[in-house]
């Protein structure tokens, strides 16, 4: 079934692998306690958002931009009402042609229009360095035709932003994280060492350490922050 989509420009194809070399930094741990000079009031009063700030639709356009998750509303006959950018990105990296609605995205639509549930449905979708969850649901609103919303994660980057905070939190180092990313993706200390280059008694050293690091603070309570 095609679809008309949209143009996007040709995403940047790199190795996950070599994405998360290429994010890591010297980053370190910054661990402190909340003092209460730090806390303020909270109001459960809204603000005049169109009078004191910006208009309620650029807000919401804004808030819709800063989410890590590609966003789509469809029409159940599939045509496009609303994407984020980083909807078209991830698109462009899931289609077989050029302007169509990638054919993950028509099945997962399709699947959820058959069954006439009112329950989301996720699909995950992996081939070769692809690693994507798709979640489908119907849009609860009052509009002429049924809307849905069709929520885009690339898993494989949600785990290198979950894995940076890590390797703060327990004070990693860069091959520390390295190997604990290629853990996390079930690669075995084989792989991994031929992977790295480097002998397997020196991926169980690294791996021991790994597991005394987060096992010494298993049961403490902190605070991190992480960039």
């Amino acid at each position: 079934m095609i679809v008309p989509f949209f143009s996007v420009p040709p995403a940047h194809h790199v190795a996950w692998v070599n994405v998360y070399a290429q994010q890591r930094s010297t980053r370190r741990s910054r661990r402190s306690n909340p003092e209460d000079g730090n806390r303020r009031e909270f109001s459960g009063t809204a603000a005049n958002l169109e009078g004191d700030f910006v208009s309620e639709d650029a807000l919401w356009g804004m808030l819709l931009e800063a989410m890590p998750l590609g966003v789509l509303v469809l029409a159940s006959s599939l045509s496009m009402v609303y994407c984020n950018e980083k909807a078209k990105a991830l698109c462009d990296r899931l289609r077989n042609e050029e302007n169509e609605l990638p054919i993950s995205i028509c099945q997962l639509c399709q699947r959820l229009i058959q069954g006439e549930s009112s329950e989301p449905l996720i699909m995950e979708y992996q081939e070769q360095d692809l690693f994507f969850r798709l979640q489908a649901r119907w849009m609860n609103i009052a509009t002429p035709q049924p809307l849905l919303l069709v929520l885009i994660e690339d898993c494989h980057e949600s785990m290198r932003n979950e894995l940076a905070i890590e390797q703060d939190k327990y004070d990693l180092t860069d091959r520390e994280a390295e190997i604990w990313f290629l853990l996390r993706q079930k690669y075995s200390y084989q792989d991994i060492s031929a992977l790295l280059n480097i002998s397997m008694n020196t991926v169980k050293t690294h791996v021991k350490n790994i597991y005394a690091k987060r096992k010494s603070l298993a049961n403490d309570r902190k605070i991190w922050y992480s960039r």
